[in-house]
């Protein structure tokens, strides 16, 4: 399987201390597992409404930010072996005027300032076509996404995805909840495939996605 933009290695199991882990999980018939943690977004929200940026393209960057920055979310499964992506893309859910929801798929930019062109850019494009654009036909099925929702009108604390039959590629899964302005807090549901991450795994991720929201603030 080839991407547009990445490449993909292979990884080792001879020395990858993951060999049986993967080899136990991948044949599970529901192999991801969720957590729901709380950001602290307060410093971002406030920087945003003081800046001309988005607050929902400026989470959206720093979790490409972070996912480049930790190898394990680009980790994915392709013919049942384990394999290192070079790169991610998002592939986002944005909501159309008819309410109903399209893929915007934003690619990692060298700025914030260039992210914000690229991801009103693409959104205002995704938005104007039908579901089964073009853009989804060439680009949904592609090992090299995060797939990332948000529910701004929900402060969740559990959440679950619809789930097709097969064991998919092992791409993560995020989805953002409701802004409390009053505790600076933001829910977030990270679902991640078992052969390739455990529990420690998804919280070195949250700490350093934490990191990237504070430094971007700073």
């Amino acid at each position: 399987m080839k991407t547009p933009s990445c490449e993909i290695t292979p990884i080792d199991l001879a020395t990858w201390p993951r060999k049986q882990h993967f080899a136990f999980f991948k044949e599970f018939s529901l192999p991801y597992f969720n957590v729901c943690v709380s950001l602290d977004m307060a410093a971002l929200y406030n920087k945003c409404k003081a800046e001309p940026y988005s607050f929902f393209h400026s989470y959206i960057y720093l979790t490409l930010e972070a996912c480049h920055d930790y190898a394990p979310m680009r980790h994915r499964i392709i013919d049942s072996l384990p394999v290192q992506l070079s790169s991610v893309r998002g592939s986002v859910v944005e909501l159309a005027e008819d309410e109903t929801f399209r893929f915007s798929y934003f690619e990692k930019q060298a700025s914030m300032a260039d992210f914000s062109k690229h991801a009103i850019a693409v959104g205002k494009t995704s938005k104007a076509k039908p579901f089964f654009s073009d853009a989804f036909a060439a680009t949904e099925g592609q090992p090299d996404l995060i797939h990332i929702s948000v529910l701004p009108w929900l402060n969740f604390s559990g959440f679950s995805h619809a789930v097709s039959e097969g064991h998919g590629l092992g791409i993560p899964k995020f989805v953002f909840g409701q802004y409390d302005s009053q505790t600076g807090k933001m829910p977030l549901s990270i679902d991640v495939h078992h052969a390739l991450m455990d529990g420690l795994h998804v919280a070195r991720f949250v700490k350093i996605l934490q990191e990237k929201i504070t430094n971007f603030c700073n």
